[in-house]
């Protein structure tokens, strides 16, 4: 008969397989620093591009669909502010920290916001009167239904309908969209919305 005794026996490991716990810990450590490194890089870099592409856009939009919407004046200084902006990113601002880019950009566009702000308040009166047109023309035919579901409106009322969309489009005509043509540009005319 086989006879079998159990000892414990004393295993000392004197060797890893891979890294001890604190080295692995100290890698760990390094590679969160590289990949913190990496992003605050990446965020500069992005910040820089920001401020780099608003030069360019907003040099480009002030020699062309800007123009009309800013005077000589204003336009040169923010022309000059845009050259000094294109000149520091080149030049000094090579290394500059995300902030300072940053902080480059909003001043340029609390500058260059209001012209954009006004060419897209124009843009937007000829889109606002056509939303204008089709409300106008669809109470206008709801007065002029013989619908059952109206009947109740009275003929008075139906009028009454009838002369406010009248009076909305002659507004929208004469004073929008031939008044606009005569108006300097540098300066609100009506805001879209209203």
């Amino acid at each position: 008969k086989t006879v079998t005794r159990q000892e414990k026996l004393a295993v000392e490991q004197k060797k890893f397989l891979g890294m001890s716990p604190p080295e692995m810990a100290a890698k760990k450590q390094e590679e969160f620093d590289m990949a913190l490194q990496d992003r605050v890089v990446t965020e500069t870099n992005e910040a820089r591009n920001a401020l780099e592409e608003y030069v360019y856009n907003t040099r480009d939009a002030l020699e062309s669909r800007y123009k009309e919407f800013v005077g000589e004046g204003p336009r040169e200084a923010l022309m000059k502010r845009l050259g000094e902006a294109e000149d520091w990113i080149y030049g000094d601002g090579e290394d500059a920290q995300k902030g300072v880019y940053v902080e480059r950009l909003e001043a340029l566009r609390a500058e260059g916001g209001p012209i954009e702000a006004l060419y897209r308040e124009w843009e937007a009166i000829p889109e606002a009167v056509e939303a204008l047109k089709g409300a106008v023309e669809g109470w206008k035919a709801l007065a002029a239904s013989a619908d059952k579901a109206y009947e109740h409106v009275s003929a008075e009322d139906r009028e009454k309908v009838k002369k406010e969309c009248s009076d909305a489009m002659d507004w929208a005509k004469g004073v929008v969209l031939f008044g606009m043509k005569a108006h300097d540009k540098s300066k609100p005319y009506e805001h879209s919305s209203e």
